[in-house]
């Protein structure tokens, strides 16, 4: 097996660039391969971390749009806090409920100032949603039942308003309205939707609706749930305690929605393995333009190469010689185009992640394919030149000039 392959290598060396174009079909289609399979898991992982980071046992609750309702305010019906208040009382695989409103406005410190998320909520969120404090104290309970104009503020928001000095027990002014600061969080970094989680401003939820928005409705009720075994009978008896609050007739359609991370996680998992699966189904095809790309090119040099194949049947070589050595070269030429395709669509993956800051990943399986597959297709497509160049006739061959 030596000699095919040092011979396979001095004709490959002998024409460089041919053989360098004749790789560029395995190459492009093995780094493609590759590159996909690991950016696809990359993004998951990134993905599922995001999800995480607000919480595991989280149901969101929001009304349903009913575009077949008749009455115009049937279509959607706003929550309100009578529901925060039936789910919190009837709801027993609840361990937290809290209403949440939020609007986007200016925080102002000193002659710094930043647009801002206001997030307004019961104190119990923060450990939802998983919110740890940095500095300070969060509000209480007493604080909302007071109206207490107080916040707590994202690491962001400490960066641009108050840089190296302490933000706890300063004044700021939201919407032109003073709010004293009690707390700040650690960071988080950006959510999957691109959303900057650290530029957040968290109070109650009754000073936002009072003085901030003048809204009284909801919009969104996070709940949490005792056990992450227990989410589908929490939906349960969130469903059954809205319909009771609602006065909804047996049989009606029920008013609101609530979904899960889980739920949320497996669509957003199903749309990137598809994805995923598309573009390295045309990466494959790109390999197998490559395969064909090698029987051409093999051809021509068993057209090129008749005499020396002639020479060498002539002195003894036999037609398995023959064979082999031209199938070795079509091997070669895939497995190192295989290669160098592994290598560039490890560093082109490495490079996605890192640009979006998200968690490398290393794909074993896709290597170990795409390397099999390429040297498959060196086979495959190289084994027709190779056999058509053991079959030629020597003295046929050795007239060829």
């Amino acid at each position: 097996m030596i000699a095919p392959l040092r011979l396979a290598f001095q004709a490959l060396m002998a024409n460089k660039l041919r053989s360098a174009l004749t790789m560029l079909g395995n190459i492009i289609g093995v780094m493609c391969v590759v590159a996909l399979v690991n950016i696809g898991i990359s993004g998951r992982e990134y993905i599922q971390g995001s999800l995480s980071s607000i919480g595991q046992n989280l149901v969101f609750v929001f009304p349903r749009y009913d575009p077949d309702a008749e009455d115009p305010a049937a279509k959607w019906r706003p929550l309100e806090m009578s529901d925060v208040d039936a789910i919190e009382r009837d709801c027993p695989s609840a361990s937290g409920v809290s209403p949440y409103a939020e609007t986007g406005t200016k925080i102002v410190f000193g002659n710094q100032h930043t647009q801002t998320v206001i997030k307004g909520v019961w104190p119990c969120y923060l450990e939802m949603c998983n919110w740890k404090l940095a500095q300070g104290t969060a509000f209480t309970e007493s604080d909302v039942n007071a109206g207490a104009k107080i916040c707590v503020i994202g690491k962001k928001v400490v960066d641009q308003l108050f840089g190296n000095l302490d933000p706890v027990g300063q004044i700021v002014r939201i919407d032109r309205q003073p709010f004293k600061v009690v707390g700040t969080l650690e960071a988080k970094g950006a959510f999957l939707t691109g959303q900057d989680q650290d530029n957040i401003v968290f109070a109650s939820i009754s000073v936002v609706q009072d003085r901030l928005t003048g809204l009284r409705k909801l919009g969104l009720i996070y709940v949490a749930a005792k056990e992450r075994e227990d989410m589908e009978k929490l939906k349960d008896e969130i469903q059954a305690a809205l319909r009771q609050s609602h006065h909804l007739a047996a049989g009606a359609k029920s008013d609101v929605e609530t979904k899960d991370l889980g739920q949320i996680a497996s669509v957003v998992d199903q749309v990137m393995l598809a994805a995923t699966a598309l573009l390295s189904a045309i990466a494959f095809i790109s390999l197998l333009v490559g395969g064909i790309g090698i029987m051409n090119i093999m051809l021509v040099s068993v057209t090129e190469r008749t005499r020396e194949i002639g020479l060498r049947m002539a002195v003894g070589a036999t037609d398995l010689n023959i064979l082999l050595q031209f199938l070795v070269e079509a091997v070669v030429l895939s497995a190192v185009g295989g290669a160098i395709g592994v290598v560039l669509g490890l560093g082109l993956s490495a490079g996605v992640s890192a640009y979006f800051k998200w968690p490398p990943s290393l794909s074993m399986i896709s290597i170990g394919v795409a390397v099999v597959f390429s040297a498959g297709v060196g086979v495959f497509f190289g084994l027709y030149p190779a056999w058509r160049a053991s079959r030629l006739d020597p003295i046929v061959a050795l007239r060829n000039e």
